[in-house]
């Protein structure tokens, strides 16, 4: 960790968080990812020598706990009260980011494996039926991951690069750049339908209250202003 040699708390505070990747742990722990595999999705161009590292770093600093999993291999890892306390943080870093700070989405910024994660964690709840929903995602321009399964139920979702061997309910097909824009929130759902850049297939009354309830980014409705 790299010092500045003040006194200052804003200095301080930044000798932690300002090494790379430190502050997107941090949002992986607020937003559930508590084992090392899990935090790793949310991070996917990040070694995993490097997260130890780094959640050793926020261990030896009172940020994170661990703990042995039990009746398993490797740790569960949760926030301390001086994690939690960054919550707010991390959330104003999130709006100030999406407002000020947002690229137009360049090809070296797209991931379907990071995009299918970060959408898992944001569908709605409002309009959503309360049976079991199966969704077949098709990507058209990938090689890899091109393909995932999403199921919905209780609230939760869970995905699936394996066929999980239900039927399916809804089929959408479209392309990385469309879905992220859609997530991000720079394009509605229902003008990605309208311009055919997403494709739907399934129950008429499930398709119609998709625009409710598929997943959005928490900072989807701050409007960017566009630098570059």
């Amino acid at each position: 960790m790299k010092r500045y040699g003040s006194f200052c708390p804003i200095a301080k505070a930044s000798e932690i968080l300002s090494e790379r990747w430190t502050f997107l742990i941090v949002r992986e722990l607020m937003l559930g990812a508590f084992h090392f595999n899990d935090i790793r999705r949310g991070v996917p161009r990040m070694s995993p020598a490097l997260l130890a590292k780094r959640l050793r770093t926020l261990q030896d600093c009172e940020i994170v706990s661990t703990t042995p999993i039990s009746g398993g291999r490797g740790f569960e890892y949760r926030l301390t009260q001086a994690g939690e306390d960054l919550r707010p943080i991390i959330e104003l870093a999130g709006h100030w980011g999406q407002r000020w700070a947002r690229s137009k989405l360049p090809p070296g910024e797209l991931d379907p494996g990071e995009l299918m994660w970060y959408i898992r964690r944001h569908f709605g709840k409002i309009g959503l039926p309360a049976r079991r929903i199966v969704m077949q995602i098709d990507f058209t321009d990938v090689r890899r991951m091109k393909r995932w399964w999403v199921l919905l139920e209780d609230g939760e979702a869970d995905l699936c690069l394996d066929d999980p061997g239900f039927d399916i309910d809804i089929y959408l097909t479209t392309d990385l750049l469309s879905l992220t824009q859609v997530y991000i929130g720079d394009l509605s759902f229902a003008r990605a339908v309208s311009k055919g850049c997403i494709e739907l297939d399934g129950p008429r009354d499930l398709l119609r209250g998709m625009p409710v309830w598929f997943a959005r980014s928490r900072f989807a409705d701050d409007n960017p202003i566009w630098v570059d």
